[in-house]
C-alpha cells in the first residue's frame, strides 16, 4: 500500500495556491502558466520516518511518465505529488534514472497534461527561456531568463547554463524555449549550480520498465556519489567556479585515475587558480595517459610560461609542435617562452612564424615580434613590426611610443617625430612628455635647430614650468642665438628666482656676448644662491680676467680651486692670474700642483714663467 500525505497537509497546500495565475506575474507569464502549467508537477519527499525532506518539481512527458531531479528523490522513502489545481497525483516508483545528468523517470497517476519536447531550433546564446516550477509557498510560478552559455556534454547533447533567478524548488521544473517547446529539465543541484539537462537526454530514457516502488528503492544521497562529483565538476569548470569545480574533480580522479577528460578539465581549473604546481602535475599525468594528447603538452608550456621557467616551457611547446606542427599558440607561447629567455632573435622567428597563419589578432603578434627585434637591437625591423601593429591599433600609446623609439634608434628621426605628435594628438594630457621627447631626441643628436620648435612647444603647453623655458634657452643657446637664449633664461627666474642654473645659463650667453660686467651679477647670483658653486665662482673669475681685473678675479679663482680641487682649468687659470699680478712664486706653486692634474697644462704654464 502507497503511503499517502496526511489529508490536512493537501488542505494547508491548497490555501496556498490562488489558480493558474499568481500575483506579479505578466501576461505572457499568465498565458506560458495557462498553457504549461498543466503538465508540472510539484513534489513532496519524504525520508524514512515520514518526515518531509525534500520540495521539488517534475513534468509529464507521456500520460504515465514524469521527469525530475534524480536527487530530490534519490533519498526518498515516498513521494507525493500535486497538479496545478492541487489534487494529488500519485507517484508510484521510479522508471528509470541517469545519474550522469541527474535525472529520473517516475511513473504516476493523476491528472497532468503531457508536455512536448522541442528539436533544439531555441537552443541558442541569448535566446529567452522559460522556467515552470514551484516556489518555496507551493505557487506554480513562471521564471524567465535567457541561455547564457551551451556546453558540450558529449553525444551530441548540449548542457544549458541559464541566466535566471529561481528557488530551488523549481529543481525538476520544465524549461521551455522561445517556441513554447520543452527544451529540457531544470536543475539545481547546489546554490550555484543551476543548469538545463537536455530534452535529448530525457527522450534517450528507457521507459518500458516496470516501476521500482519507494517501499523496494534503494536509497541514496546522490550529492555524495561519483556522478554527481563528475557532473557538478564539469559544470562548475566550464562555468568558471573554480573552486566548485576543483572538489568534485579531484574526487573524480581520485576514483578514476585514468579518466582524461576530468584530468583535462582539473588542470585548467588549477591553471585558472594559478596553483600552477598543480597544474603542472594534471597535464603531465595527462601526458602520461596520452603521449600524443598536443593540448597537454601545449597547456603545460603556457603554465612553464607563467612560472617564468623558459627551458621547461620550451621543451613542452616543442612536443606539442612536434605533434602539431601548425599549431599556431603553441607557436605564440614559443614565442614568449624565448623571449623570458632573452633568445630574442629566436622569439621574433616564432613570431614571424606565428604570423604566418594570419590570426585575427595580428596587432599582438606584431606588436611582440617588434619588441623582441628592438631588444636584439635590430631597429629597421622592429619598425617595420610595430607599423603594423600601430596600423591596427592606431590608438595605443605603447606601441606608438615603442614605434617611435624604434624609428629613433635606427636614425629616422622625422619618422620618430611623426609618431610622437600623433601620440600628442591622441593623448592632449600627456602631449607635453612627446613633445619632450621629441626635445630630448634631437637635443641628444646635436640638432637644435630640429629641437627648438618641440622646446617652444612645450613652453606653449607648460608656461609656468622653469625648466621648459631652460630647455628652450638652451637650445637658441647652442645655435648661438643669444639674445632669444636670454630672453628664456630670464623667464625661468622670474619664475624660480633663486634657480641657480637659470641664472648660470644666463650668465653663459652675457659672457659669450663679451658682456662681461652683465655675466659677473649673474654669477654672483648664482653663489649668493649656492656659496659653494665652482661653476660660479669660474666664471666671476675669469670674467674679470676678460676685463684684466685680475685683482678682482684672484678670490673667486682661490675659492673655485678650493671648491674643485682637481679643476684643472681652474688651477691654470689661477695660475695666469698670479703670472698678471707678477707673482711668479705662487704661479710656480699652482705649477706643481697642475703636474698632478693635468701635466700638459702644467707645462704650458711653466711656458709663461720665465
Amino acid at each position: 500500500m502507497i503511503f499517502k500525505a496526511p489529508k490536512m497537509m493537501a488542505f494547508i497546500l491548497g490555501m496556498f495556491v490562488s489558480g493558474f495565475l499568481v500575483y506579479g506575474q505578466t501576461d505572457e507569464s499568465a498565458k506560458i502558466l495557462a498553457q504549461t502549467g498543466p503538465g508540472v508537477i510539484q513534489l513532496v519527499v519524504y525520508g524514512k520516518d515520514k518526515q518531509e525532506i525534500a520540495k521539488g518539481s517534475a513534468f509529464a512527458i507521456s500520460d504515465k511518465l514524469a521527469v525530475t531531479s534524480y536527487h530530490l528523490i534519490s533519498p526518498a522513502a515516498n513521494c507525493v505529488g500535486f497538479n496545478i489545481k492541487q489534487k494529488e497525483v500519485d507517484i508510484d516508483g521510479v522508471v528509470a534514472v541517469n545519474k550522469a545528468l541527474d535525472l529520473a523517470l517516475v511513473q504516476y497517476d493523476g491528472k497532468v497534461t503531457p508536455l512536448a519536447f522541442g528539436a533544439g531550433e531555441d537552443l541558442a546564446v541569448g535566446k529567452k527561456i522559460s522556467v515552470i516550477g514551484v516556489n518555496e509557498a507551493g505557487e506554480f510560478t513562471v521564471y524567465e531568463g535567457k541561455i547564457q552559455s551551451l556546453f558540450d556534454f558529449g553525444e551530441g547533447l548540449k548542457v544549458v547554463e541559464p541566466a535566471i533567478s529561481v528557488p530551488e524548488t523549481c529543481s525538476g521544473g520544465v524549461a521551455l524555449g522561445e517556441s513554447g517547446k520543452v527544451i529540457g529539465v531544470f536543475q539545481i543541484l547546489e546554490r550555484r549550480l543551476r543548469f538545463i539537462a537536455p530534452a535529448a537526454a530525457v527522450s534517450a530514457m528507457p521507459k518500458t520498465a516496470k516501476p521500482t516502488a519507494f517501499k523496494n528503492w534503494q536509497a541514496e544521497d546522490y550529492l555524495g556519489t561519483l556522478e554527481a562529483a563528475w557532473l557538478t565538476g564539469r559544470i562548475y569548470a566550464w562555468t568558471g567556479e573554480a573552486f566548485s569545480a576543483q572538489k568534485g574533480l579531484e574526487k573524480v580522479t581520485k576514483a578514476q585515475p585514468n579518466n582524461l577528460e576530468a584530468w583535462t578539465l582539473l588542470a585548467k581549473v588549477y591553471d585558472g587558480q594559478r596553483d600552477y604546481q598543480n597544474a603542472v602535475a594534471a597535464f603531465k599525468k595527462i601526458t602520461d595517459l596520452d603521449p600524443n594528447r598536443e593540448e597537454a603538452f601545449f597547456g603545460m608550456g603556457q603554465i612553464y610560461v607563467r612560472m617564468q621557467k623558459s627551458a621547461e616551457a620550451v621543451a613542452a611547446l616543442e612536443k606539442a609542435l612536434s605533434l602539431n606542427p601548425n599549431h599556431k599558440e603553441a607557436i605564440f607561447a614559443m614565442g614568449t617562452a624565448y623571449e623570458d629567455a632573452r633568445e630574442f632573435q629566436k622569439a621574433g622567428d616564432a613570431y614571424e612564424k606565428y604570423l604566418t597563419f594570419k590570426p585575427e589578432n595580428a596587432w599582438q603578434a606584431f606588436q611582440r615580434l617588434g619588441m623582441a627585434r628592438l631588444n636584439d637591437n635590430q631597429f629597421e625591423a622592429a619598425a617595420t613590426a610595430l607599423a603594423e601593429a600601430f596600423k591596427i591599433q592606431s590608438r595605443d600609446q605603447n606601441i606608438g611610443y615603442n614605434l617611435a623609439q624604434a624609428y629613433q634608434k635606427a636614425g629616422k628621426l622625422a619618422e620618430a617625430e611623426d609618431i610622437f605628435k600623433k601620440l600628442a594628438e591622441l593623448s592632449p594630457e600627456g602631449a607635453v612628455n612627446y613633445y619632450s621627447a621629441i626635445l630630448k631626441m634631437y637635443g641628444d643628436a646635436q640638432k637644435p635647430d630640429k629641437a627648438v620648435e618641440a622646446a617652444k612647444k612645450v613652453v606653449e603647453l607648460k608656461p609656468n614650468d622653469e625648466l621648459a623655458w631652460i630647455n628652450l634657452g638652451n637650445m637658441h643657446l647652442q645655435m648661438q642665438k643669444y639674445p632669444e637664449a636670454i630672453e628664456a633664461f630670464k623667464k625661468a627666474i622670474a619664475i624660480r628666482p633663486t634657480y641657480d642654473l637659470g641664472h648660470i645659463q644666463l650668465g653663459a650667453c652675457l659672457y659669450n656676448l663679451k658682456r662681461y660686467p652683465e655675466a659677473i651679477e649673474s654669477f654672483k647670483k648664482v653663489v649668493e644662491i649656492d656659496p659653494n658653486s665652482a661653476t660660479g665662482w669660474l666664471y666671476i673669475g675669469i670674467s674679470n680676467m676678460q676685463m684684466k681685473k685680475f685683482e678682482a678675479a684672484l678670490e673667486p679663482m682661490k675659492r673655485t680651486v678650493t671648491i674643485q680641487p682637481e679643476n684643472a682649468n681652474a688651477w691654470y687659470n689661477l695660475g695666469i692670474c698670479y703670472l698678471n699680478l707678477k707673482d711668479k712664486f705662487s704661479a710656480r706653486d699652482v705649477v706643481k700642483k697642475l703636474q698632478a692634474i693635468d701635466p700638459a697644462k702644467a707645462k704650458q704654464l711653466q711656458g709663461f714663467i720665465k
